[in-house]
């Protein structure tokens, strides 16, 4: 009897648990790897994560950023004979011609598709004037993103032991590239044909992506991934930076020095699956919801009443215990709340916490309140009596005054 009471329990607490249980920790092959959410930045999976390695041809993300923060996409281009002759041995290029005209977006498409370094030589000229300008440029933006333990010294990711970032620096950086739809809709893609142009008269110029996971028919193929970045140096080892959404939770994540080829795929398989299965999205706030009811002081009888809603939704990615857990705003209203209102006016604020952040959205009227006419009338009227005594008042003044003077005048 004993044992039946015993098994039982056990079912029973099996079952409460399982629904809290977390998937356990993927071991991978990458020395340093990171997975953020592209919602908040927040960081679902974290090995060695701020190890300062080498990011090879994931700089170009970099790159890429700031070519669409300067440029436009059909502005012309013309290849330098120095872009094509600073790229190092060994290192790819795209076989453009010094003195060849291109525009910004097929140059953009080469750098990310094929990855090129005398591409990335070309567009950093382009907009700074030179590598060394441009270099400077991508420090800056890089401190801007929010990067901490990155220095590049230039614009493609050849190897220099200066040249550093670390999977966490490098997956804040993809998430920033992700906001451009330019990038996004180019990280996508499998091949590039670059036309004819004034110093090639060819259509023969196709350029295919290194980015496995992209391919249908690749082992490493992984249907939820639209990108981002390979890259691979014999001292940086093989990198890959991803950008996956799946069940609407959209995710960038970095593997950095794993062993092969196909490690860093499935390096990235492993930590994104992890982060999926123990996570999901939340509404944390929802546009409308009335927060709270007030009584308007010197509305109308029929405006008076005011709904105070949240100006916006707001959602989040929580760990899956956390998807159904209440949460109480704080709310701060203003100081003064008083007729007349109009509708959307900002009143205050609410705050919502959840796993350590903060989400504060305005207050706003979900509807406009008229200020009563009443209180007018009652004030004109109080107005004009203090008028009309005040005139008594003087006339009786003036009238008393008079009388003595004329019995002054008689004595």
């Amino acid at each position: 009897m004993k044992i039946w009471k015993i098994l039982i329990l056990f079912i029973l607490l099996t079952i409460i648990l399982i629904p809290f249980a977390y998937a356990d920790e993927p071991e991978i092959t990458a020395t340093s790897a990171a997975v953020i959410d592209c919602i908040d930045g927040k960081i679902l999976y974290n090995k060695n994560m701020d190890e300062k390695l080498y990011p090879a041809s994931l700089t170009k993300v970099l790159t890429a950023i700031l070519v669409v923060e300067n440029c436009n996409m059909q502005d012309v281009v013309t290849v330098s004979q120095h872009a094509i002759d600073s790229v190092q041995y060994g290192y790819l290029t795209a076989n453009i011609k010094a003195g060849e005209m291109l525009t910004v977006e097929q140059l953009l498409n080469l750098l990310i598709v094929s990855s090129c370094n005398d591409v990335s030589n070309a567009l950093a000229e382009h907009i700074a004037g030179s590598t060394d300008a441009f270099v400077e440029m991508m420090n800056k933006k890089a401190t801007e993103i929010g990067c901490t333990n990155s220095n590049f010294v230039n614009c493609s990711g050849e190897h220099d032991t200066n040249h550093y970032s670390t999977a966490h620096d490098m997956a804040l950086i993809g998430k920033y590239a992700m906001q451009y739809d330019e990038i996004k809709n180019i990280t996508g893609k499998i091949s590039y044909r670059l036309g004819p142009s004034n110093a090639y008269d060819k259509d023969d110029r196709l350029y295919e992506t290194s980015n496995q996971m992209l391919l249908s028919g690749s082992y490493n193929y992984y249907k939820y991934v639209s990108g981002i970045k390979t890259g691979f140096t014999t001292p940086a080892g093989y990198c890959f930076m991803a950008y996956s959404v799946k069940n609407d939770i959209p995710l960038v994540s970095v593997v950095l020095k794993s062993t092969t080829s196909d490690s860093r795929y499935d390096d990235s398989k492993k930590i994104l699956e992890y982060a999926y299965d123990n996570n999901t999205i939340r509404t944390v706030a929802k546009l409308g919801t009335n927060i709270q009811t007030l009584n308007i002081k010197n509305a109308t009888r029929d405006t008076q009443k005011l709904n105070i809603i949240l100006e916006k939704t707001v959602i989040a990615v929580v760990k899956n215990e956390n998807k159904e857990k209440t949460l109480e705003p704080k709310i701060q209203l203003n100081s003064e709340i008083k007729a007349p209102i109009e509708k959307g006016q900002v009143l205050g604020k609410a705050t919502y916490e959840i796993e350590g952040k903060k989400y504060t959205i305005n207050l706003i009227a979900e509807t406009a309140v008229k200020a009563s006419q009443t209180s007018l009338m009652f004030l004109l009227i109080f107005i004009g009596l203090l008028l009309v005594l005040g005139s008594l008042r003087f006339f009786g003044i003036y009238k008393r005054n008079k009388t003595l003077k004329k019995i002054r005048g008689k004595k």
